[in-house]
């Protein structure tokens, strides 16, 4: 039965790397939020400690493109630009006078849940 997540998660990941690729943040960010949390599912019922580590250590770089994503969507970026102009730059990291947003927020806790998970 635990196959069945992992299953699902790559499948996840594939469609998000599609969307990922052709500019549609907002379409890719839910499907790797949703890759991860099939990922972390499977890893509670993995014994194979090599698999399991390489597991994790994909999960981490998804992570951080979801974050990555997560930061581009919060500027207003929502994929390329009208011109056809795909290139993204890095965004850098900063908080709004009020502090960190509930979206932010949530990610950063779901972040931290899935490492310590992982």
């Amino acid at each position: 039965m635990y196959s069945n997540f992992k299953e699902h998660a790559i499948g996840y990941v594939k469609q998000a790397v599609q969307e990922d690729d052709a500019g549609n943040y907002s379409k890719a960010f839910p499907l790797y939020m949703n890759a991860l949390e099939y990922f972390r599912t499977h890893l509670k019922y993995e014994k194979n400690p090599k698999i399991k580590e390489a597991i994790t250590q994909k999960c981490m770089e998804y992570l951080k493109r979801a974050d990555e994503i997560r930061a581009i969507l919060d500027n207003g970026g929502s994929g390329p630009s009208p011109s056809g102009d795909a290139t993204v730059t890095s965004q850098p990291k900063t908080k709004s006078k009020g502090g960190v947003g509930k979206d932010a927020e949530d990610l950063s806790k779901q972040s931290l849940g899935l490492a310590l998970i992982l």
